[in-house]
């Protein structure tokens, strides 16, 4: 036996190749320290050295990439202070359009946190810019952890389990496998980041009758050739794509449970589950000895909850999503082709999913060693979709709630909470991530367009004033006068009926527009 099967597992050294650049604060002394909320991305890799795979992979190299996130909430205010400025500067605001800025800039929902309530994960591999290679020479994902975390709740316990990827990776002498562990816990058990008092089991397909004893330290020697620690979240993942140049990971919140009353009274406060903290994945990846280099790119996809409630009447982006709860079958419902308009008191929630991309590459010099190669930040409109849900259901199941208080009611708010984050996880996966969104600044969306529109009910302004400015047109005004229209508060008010609502849809489409209006340099 050789020396090097004995030696001890070895501790990974990883070295940075790609990170947020923007979330490095190079102002010392400032005391601002940068943006908060604002999810960021690092690459990390590992080149396994070649004596160790010269004879499983005589002409190949093997190579450590680990994906961290930082999921977090979103704030749109420094995105709308930068658009102000810009508009400020191009000199060509009316009055109007700067009131209607300070309103945006001064206004609490930009001030908001914005929770995270779904994300995507993405690396992706390729040989360097300079190479002209087909898809068989490109190098591929061979193994990643973790795979999956499900969640299981056991009804006759009474109690929560999660089953999953365990946060400690282990790597045999083979340079490729990685040994993932499956463990599972009660709702209070400790993992990443999270302490709090529990049990945690792990689950084998194995039953041993007899009693033996192992040599634990020998065992790891003659069979790991390194270790590495990850940070895993408490919420739902799951991994695809291996055997490609390229992952995907998509991490959901854990739905509610509704067996363990105390658990449940305090989960059900804050409504839907947020995603907020560091995720982790090691991957292993087979590149083909001839490449003179590898390229990586990672994005994060965040699906971020709008904290201000708005009217349907203020409304921007329509239809809203409101096909309700999962058919029995289990596939989600798919919505109406053309769903009727709510009344114009109808509670929306919105959502937007943001992206963050990250990229690096690198050649490999006449020594084997691998040379970082700067390359210029890329620069990504970073909204990529956005939708909206009527709140209907959720008011309605806790107005039930604050009457009655028994398990029936607790597990219908339950239910409720878990069937609008099974719409939203829906949503993220088709509709938000569809090719038929075009990328777009915040400023831009119809997300940021409704919120102004919601303020404007409070702006009294005579719609006159609006028309003499050239934000609206004389058959404009002519027809919500014959309406009986007048002002901005009544034109974006609720209290008109559902047959004036749909008239002056257009109508108000374009006065925002007007207003908000961001010129580009």
């Amino acid at each position: 036996m050789s020396i090097q099967s004995l030696a001890p597992p070895l501790d990974i050294t990883w070295t940075r190749m790609a990170y947020s650049r923007d979330m490095v604060d190079t102002a010392f002394g400032d005391f601002e320290f940068g943006p908060k909320w604002r999810s960021s991305l690092a690459v990390y890799y590992y080149l396994v050295p070649e004596e160790e795979t010269a004879d499983d992979y005589p002409d190949s190299r093997i190579v450590y990439l680990k994906l961290t996130c930082s999921i977090t909430g979103y704030n749109p205010s420094e995105t709308l202070a930068d658009a102000r400025r810009l508009a400020t500067a191009s000199g060509a605001l009316d009055d109007l359009q700067r009131s209607t800025w300070e309103v945006v800039v001064g206004s609490g929902w930009s001030a908001r946190y914005w929770p995270c309530l779904g994300a995507i994960m993405q690396l992706a591999v390729y040989p360097s810019g300079s190479e002209n290679v087909g898809p068989d020479d490109y190098p591929y994902i061979l193994d990643f952890e973790p795979k999956k975390r499900e969640l299981f709740e056991a009804v006759t316990e009474g109690s929560e389990h999660l089953s999953g990827s365990a946060e400690k990776t282990e790597i045999t002498k083979g340079s490729t496998s990685v040994t993932g562990l499956e463990v599972g816990g009660s709702a209070g058990f400790s993992i990443g980041g999270f302490g709090a008092s529990g049990s945690v089991n792990r689950t084998t397909s194995d039953t041993t009758i007899n009693q033996n004893t192992t040599d634990t330290s020998r065992e790891a020697r003659e069979t790991l050739s390194r270790t590495t620690q990850s940070s895993q979240m408490y919420q739902l993942f799951n991994g695809y794509h291996l055997g490609s140049n390229r992952a995907l990971f998509v991490v959901a919140p854990r739905p509610h449970i509704v067996s363990d009353r105390s658990q449940t009274e305090f989960n059900l406060i804050d409504g839907a589950r947020k995603l907020e903290g560091v995720q982790e994945v090691f991957v292993v990846v087979h590149m083909p000895r001839a490449l003179t280099g590898f390229c990586v790119q990672a994005g994060l996809d965040t699906g971020h909850e709008v904290s201000t409630v708005v009217p349907y009447q203020a409304m921007m982006r329509r239809p809203v999503d409101d096909s309700g709860p999962t058919v029995p079958n289990g596939g989600p419902e798919p919505p109406p082709p053309d769903p009727p308009p709510l009344p114009p008191n109808t509670p929306i929630r919105q959502l937007v999913v943001t992206r963050r991309v990250v990229q690096s590459c690198g050649l490999f010099d006449d020594n084997g060693q691998f040379r970082l190669q700067q390359l210029r930040e890329p620069r990504v409109k970073p909204v990529r979709g956005e939708f909206a849900l009527s709140d209907l259901p959720a008011r309605r199941a806790y107005a039930q709630l604050s009457k009655e208080t028994t398990p029936t009611a607790r597990a219908h708010v339950a239910d409720t909470l878990n069937a609008m984050q099974g719409r939203v996880n829906r949503l993220m996966l088709d509709r938000a991530t569809a090719v038929g969104y075009e990328p777009r600044e915040f400023v831009e969306t119809d997300t940021f367009k409704t919120l102004v529109a919601n303020a404007a009910r409070e702006d009294a302004t005579s719609l006159s004033a609006f028309v003499e400015a050239g934000h609206l047109t004389e058959a404009d005004l002519k027809e919500l006068t014959r309406r009986r229209i007048g002002r901005m508060s009544e034109l974006f008010g609720t209290g008109m009926s559902v047959a004036d609502s749909i008239a002056t849809a257009q109508i108000r489409r374009r006065l925002i527009d007007s207003l908000t209006a961001v010129p580009r340099e």
